[in-house]
C-alpha cells in the first residue's frame, strides 16, 4: 500500500551546484545501469520457465517462505513510504503508528492468519475466487475495481521516483519516468511474477539498506549537537511519546477499522499465497514479511528522533517528510548519494512491478480469458499477458507525468474497493450462508454509499468529512463498510442458500458430504495406463505434488480426407460436460474441473494448451498422489472418448 507523496525540492548547497553536482548523477546512472542489467537478467532467466498462465502470474506455484517474505515486504515499501513514516513520527509522534505503520504490519499478519483458507482455492485472482464461491456476475466488476486501484498505486510510485531524481539531480520528470517504464516493463513482461519475486529480494536489500543507513546517520546527529541520543529521545516530550494522542483508544480503533479491511483485502498478498508451494510457506512468508516491514519502520522511527536534534522541528507533515531527503543531501558524498538514490529506485520499482502484475492479471484472467477469448490458446494468452503488463505500466506512467500527487484519488479508490468487496470476499471464506445476492448487495450498497459520501465531500462540503464526525474519517469509509456488512448479512439470510457445489471448495465438511470417498477403480496393469502415465510430469512442491499431462490432438483420417482439422474448444467443453457428470466449469469454459473429491486443488483440471493441445493438471497432497495418477488416466480416457466423436484423436505429448 502506497503512502502520500512528498512535495518540494532540496536546496542543494551552492558549492555542490557549482562543483560536483553532476558527479553523483553520473555515478547514479552507472549504478542504475548495472542494477537494471541485473534485474533484466533475472527477467530473462525467469522467462525460460514460462509455460502457462499459472507460470506467468503465480511463478508456477513454487515459491518458498523466503521468496514470499522479501516480496511481501518490498511490495509494500515504496520510496515515499520511507519519507512518510519518518515524517509522521517526527511531526506527530508515536501515536502516528495507527495512521500508517501498524496497519501495514498488521494487515500482512492477518492475511497470513487466513492464508490456509485462501491457498486451498484453485484461483489466480480474487475475482476468480469470488466466482467460484458465488456467481459469474460478481467477477467482472471486482476485476475492474482492482485493476483501477493497482494503476493508481503504481502512479504514486512513479511520482515518488520522479521527485527523488528531481530533488537530488534535477532530472526532468519525463526521463525519470522513462527509466522506470523501460526497466520494469522489460523484466516483468519477460519473467512474469517469478521475476517480480526475485527482483523484490534484491530491491528489499537496497531499500532496507537505505533506511538503516539513514537511521545510523540520524542517530549521530545528537552527539554532533552536544547531547546524546537518549537525551534527544527524552526531550521529545510526553505528548510525542503518547501512543493514543490522536483521539485516544477510540481514535486508534477508528483508524484500524477504516484502513485494515482494505489492506487485508488487497489482492497482491493473496497472489503470493496462491504462488506459494504450500500452506506453511505462505503463512511463514507473510509473517516474516511483516517482520521485515517492522525492521524498516523501526529505522524510520530512530531516524525521526535523530532528525529532531539536527534540524528545527517541522511545522507541517510535508516539511517533516522532506527532512529525510535533506539529511541525505547534507550528510553524504557523491558516491553514497548515488547509492542511496539507487535505494529509492529499488523501492519504487518493487511496488510498481507488483501492482502491474496484480492489475494486469485481473484484466487477463477475469475479463479477456473469462469473457472475451475463453477459447484462446496458451500461447495467445502468454502474449496477451505480456502486452497487458506493459500497458498497465505505460498507463500509470502517463498519469504520473501529468500530476504531482494523487494520494486522495488513491485513498478514494481504496475505500470504494474496501466497502464494495471486503465482506463478500472474507465472508465467503468463513460463512456458509453467504449468497451471491448478498455479495451483490454489498458491492452495490457499500460502494454506492462510499461514492455518494465522496461526492458530497468533494462537491458540496469541499472539505474533510471527519470535520463533521470522527466516524467519517478517511472519506466516511466506516459508514460504507457498515452498510456493506448489513446488506451482505441481511440479503444473504433472506435469499436461497448457495448450492453445495459452490460451498464445497471452501468448507471441507460440506465437500465430504457430496463427494464420494470410494477408491478409484483403474486397471494399472493395462498397457494403455502405463503408456499414458509414462508421460506424466511430476514435481514435488512442499506438501503437494504438481501433476501435468500434455495431450496432442490429431485429426482422424477417413478416405484420405482430413476431418475437423482444428480444435473447437467451446464445443469440446460442452460435449465433455454432457457426456461425463463429474466435469464442471465453475469459473467459465476456459478452465474445466473434474470435481471428484473434496479438495478442489487436487482435482484434475483441463485447459487449452497450444492450438492443437490440451493440458491436464492437478495438485494433490503427497499422500493422494497414487489416486490422482489414476484420476489423470480416467480424465484422459473421458476426453479421448469425446474427442473421437468430434473427429479428433488424443495422445500424450512425447
Amino acid at each position: 500500500m502506497d503512502p502520500p507523496i512528498f512535495k518540494g525540492y532540496i536546496d542543494v548547497d551552492p558549492e555542490r551546484k557549482a562543483g560536483d553536482k553532476m558527479d553523483p548523477y553520473h555515478l547514479f546512472l552507472l549504478f542504475l545501469g548495472l542494477y537494471i542489467a541485473l534485474i533484466i537478467g533475472i527477467g530473462v532467466m525467469s522467462s525460460g520457465r514460462q509455460r502457462s498462465v499459472a507460470d506467468f502470474w503465480l511463478a508456477g506455484r513454487e515459491l518458498g517462505a523466503a521468496n514470499i517474505s522479501f516480496s511481501a515486504a518490498a511490495s509494500w515499501l515504496s520510496a515515499s513510504a520511507l519519507l512518510l513514516a519518518t515524517g509522521l513520527f517526527l511531526f506527530l509522534g508515536v501515536g502516528s503508528i495507527w495512521v500508517w505503520v501498524f496497519p501495514n504490519i498488521a494487515a500482512l499478519a492477518i492475511v497470513a492468519a487466513i492464508s490456509s483458507r485462501i491457498k486451498n482455492i484453485p484461483a489466480m485472482t480474487q475475482p476468480e475466487l469470488l466466482e467460484i464461491r458465488y456467481d459469474p456476475m460478481v467477477r467482472a466488476p471486482v476485476a475492474l475495481a482492482i485493476a483501477v486501484m493497482m494503476i493508481l498505486f503504481s502512479v504514486v510510485d512513479f511520482i515518488g521516483f520522479k521527485l527523488v531524481l528531481g530533488t537530488f539531480f534535477g532530472v526532468p520528470p519525463l526521463y525519470a519516468i522513462l527509466i522506470m517504464v523501460v526497466a520494469v516493463s522489460i523484466y516483468v513482461s519477460l519473467g512474469g511474477f517469478r521475476a517480480v519475486v526475485w527482483t523484490d529480494l534484491v530491491q528489499y536489500i537496497f531499500l532496507a539498506g537505505l533506511a538503516i543507513f539513514v537511521a545510523l546517520v540520524a542517530i549521530r546527529l545528537p552527539s554532533e549537537n552536544g547531547t546524546t541520543f537518549l537525551a534527544a529521545a527524552t526531550s521529545m516530550g510526553g505528548d510525542w511519546w503518547n501512543p493514543f494522542l490522536l483521539g485516544g483508544i477510540m481514535g486508534a480503533m477508528i483508524f484500524q477499522m477504516a484502513l485494515l479491511p482494505g489492506w487485508v483485502a488487497e489482492q497482491d498478498p493473496w497472489q503470493k499465497i496462491w504462488a506459494a508451494k504450500d500452506n506453511a510457506s505462505a503463512k511463514k512468508g507473510l509473517l516474516l514479511g511483516a517482520g521485515l516491514l517492522a525492521l524498516v519502520y523501526i529505522a524510520c522511527f530512530l531516524a525521526a528522533i535523530g532528525l529532531s536534534t539536527g534540524y528545527p522541528r517541522p511545522t507541517g507533515e510535508v516539511e517533516a517528510e522532506m527532512l529525510y531527503l535533506k539529511l541525505i543531501s547534507d550528510s553524504v558524498g557523491p558516491t553514497l548519494l548515488a547509492v542511496l538514490t539507487l535505494g529509492f529506485a529499488a523501492a519504487s520499482m518493487s511496488c510498481t512491478d507488483t501492482f502491474a502484475t496484480s492489475g494486469a492479471s485481473c484484466i487477463s484472467r477475469d475479463l479477456i480469458q473469462r469473457h472475451i477469448r475463453p477459447q484462446a490458446s496458451m500461447r495467445e494468452m502468454m502474449v496477451i499477458n505480456r502486452v497487458l503488463v506493459v500497458l498497465m505500466i505505460a498507463f500509470s506512467a502517463t498519469i504520473a507525468l501529468n500530476v504531482e500527487s494523487i494520494m486522495d484519488a488513491v485513498i478514494i479508490a481504496t475505500v470504494i474497493g474496501t466497502t464494495s468487496y471486503f465482506f463478500p470476499i472474507i465472508g465467503g471464506l468463513y460463512w456458509k450462508r453467504a449468497t451471491k445476492w448478498g455479495a451483490l448487495a454489498a458491492l452495490i450498497s457499500g460502494g454506492g454509499t462510499q461514492i455518494a459520501l465522496i461526492a458530497y465531500e468533494q462537491l458540496i462540503l469541499k472539505g474533510d468529512l471527519s470535520s463533521i464526525s470522527p466516524l467519517l474519517t478517511e472519506h466516511g469509509v466506516l459508514v460504507g463498510l457498515t452498510l456493506s456488512a448489513v446488506t451482505f448479512v441481511g440479503v444473504s439470510l433472506i435469499t436461497p442458500a448457495p448450492s453445495a457445489v459452490r460451498l464445497a471448495p471452501f468448507f471441507p465438511e460440506v465437500a465430504s458430504k457430496i463427494f464420494s470417498k470410494e477408491i478409484v477403480q483403474v486397471d494399472r496393469e493395462n498397457s494403455r495406463y502405463g503408456e499414458v502415465l509414462s508421460h506424466l510430469d511430476e514435481r514435488t512442491t512442499g506438501e503437494r505434488i504438481q501433476l501435468n499431462l500434455a495431450i496432442d490432438l490429431t485429426s482422424v483420417m477417413a478416405d484420405g480426407a482430413q476431418i475437423r482439422p482444428d480444435l473447437n474448444w467451446e464445443g469440446l467443453v460442452d460435449d465433455l460436460l454432457a457426456a461425463h457428470t463429474l466435469w464442471f466449469t465453475p469459473t467459465g469454459s476456459h478452465v474445466v474441473y473434474r470435481l471428484s473429491q473434496a479438495d478442489m486443488l487436487s482435482c484434475v483440471k483441463m485447459v487449452r494448451g497450444d492450438r492443437m493441445q490440451i493440458w491436464l493438471s492437478a495438485e494433490p497432497r503427497v499422500d493422494q498422489v497414487e489416486r490422482q495418477r489414476d484420476e489423470m488416466f480416467l480424465s484422459f480416457e473421458e476426453i479421448q472418448d469425446v474427442l473421437l466423436h468430434r473427429g479428433l484423436s488424443a495422445s500424450p505429448k512425447t
